[in-house]
């Protein structure tokens, strides 16, 4: 009987130990706060990056801000780090309500599109159409160079013309003259190009 109740215990102490803590949603940062610390805005929730795996830890600190392009981790006490590669922070990060840069970076990948630049830590990645195989962006962006996902629709699609084959641009263009180029390639066609 003894050995059973043993064998209890340790399965519910490796259990405990299994299980992987994550910083609260924004939905339930103040239940987590409340039962933790007083006043509510000293609940901090950040990565422990001293452990070398997915693990966040809560305490109770004072509040803290840091500038764009960063954020606080544990490294044991509070610590400014650089946003991840693929997240990024345009304005003040606070550790009152936040554990990450608040943004994920867009990816760049639909049909197409292909990125241009890939952002720092405050901005995100810039996404350009793939030219040279006929693709151009849907709507006309407000570069003609590039399109910013965060602001306006980056889609691209593949431009025919009504003898169906494919808009070609030859060779790779310089930005500023993408449009230009284009223009000529349409004339060249005949003015065949519904776009």
């Amino acid at each position: 009987m003894d050995i059973l109740i043993l064998l209890t215990v340790f399965q519910m102490v490796s259990l405990v130990g299994s299980y992987e803590f994550i910083c609260p949603s924004q939905a339930h940062w103040n239940l987590r706060a409340k039962s933790m610390c007083k006043p509510t805005t000293n609940y901090t929730c950040l990565f422990d990056i001293n452990l070398q795996i997915n693990v966040y830890r809560d305490r109770c600190y004072r509040p803290s801000i840091v500038g764009p392009g960063y954020k606080y981790v544990f490294q044991p006490n509070l610590n400014r780090a650089a946003c991840s590669d693929n997240r990024y922070q345009p304005f003040i990060f606070e550790t009152v309500g936040y554990s990450d840069c608040t943004f994920q970076k867009s990816l760049c990948n639909s049909l197409g599109q292909e990125t241009y630049e890939n952002g720092d830590t405050t901005v995100d990645r810039k996404c350009i159409c793939n030219t040279e195989r006929g693709y151009t962006f849907v709507m006309n962006s407000t570069n003609q160079c590039y399109c910013n996902p965060s602001t306006e629709d980056c889609s691209c699609y593949l431009g025919i013309n009504p003898y169906n084959k494919t808009i070609e641009l030859k060779g790779r263009v310089q930005c500023s003259f993408w449009l230009y180029i284009f223009t000529i390639s349409i004339k060249q066609n005949n003015g065949g190009v519904f776009l």
